[in-house]
């Protein structure tokens, strides 16, 4: 009798570790699938709607040189977010360059999100620590003025 209530103990122990364990499991990792292509670009727009950021740097690739950007280069990137559409994002491009063009990044309070600029035809979206792939967006039907590769060119226009 003894041996049954040992037995049953330890079969009863072993389900409740194994279905807690099973449980935990499935709830606490994010899922390894995206949920949209444009996932990290609505929350970089949604940091920009509700609040400003602390700081806004741009960085030039080949030499690292920074620049902070202004009130009026933030207004137009989020102008230039508003414009996109569905078809702008798009899978890792096959001919995308190894290295970028600029680095854009946005720190608010609670999070920091970069923007790498390829070319004038693509760049990607993603922050500092995602658990997704970056947002690739295709640059071809965005206008001049908000081509955020000619904002680089602009800034550092001596280089």
């Amino acid at each position: 009798m003894k041996k049954f209530f040992i037995l049953l103990s330890v079969i009863l122990i072993s389900i409740f570790t194994l279905t807690s364990c099973n449980y935990k499991l499935n709830n606490t990792f994010p899922s390894r699938k995206k949920p949209n292509n444009f996932y990290y670009t609505n929350l970089l727009a949604q940091n920009l709607t509700t609040s400003s950021p602390k700081k806004c740097i741009i960085e030039e690739s080949n030499f690292h040189d920074q620049e902070e950007l202004g009130e009026r280069n933030i207004s137009d990137i989020k102008s230039m977010l508003k414009i996109l559409k569905k078809n702008n994002f798009i899978d890792r491009p096959k001919d995308l360059p190894n290295k970028t063009s600029y680095k854009i990044i946005f720190t608010f309070n609670k999070e920091k999100l970069l923007i790498n600029v390829y070319n004038e035809k693509y760049l990607s979206i993603y922050p500092w620590d995602g658990n997704y792939p970056m947002d690739y967006i295709d640059m071809n039907k965005i206008p001049i003025s908000l081509n955020l590769y000619y904002l680089g060119k602009y800034i550092f226009k001596n280089y």
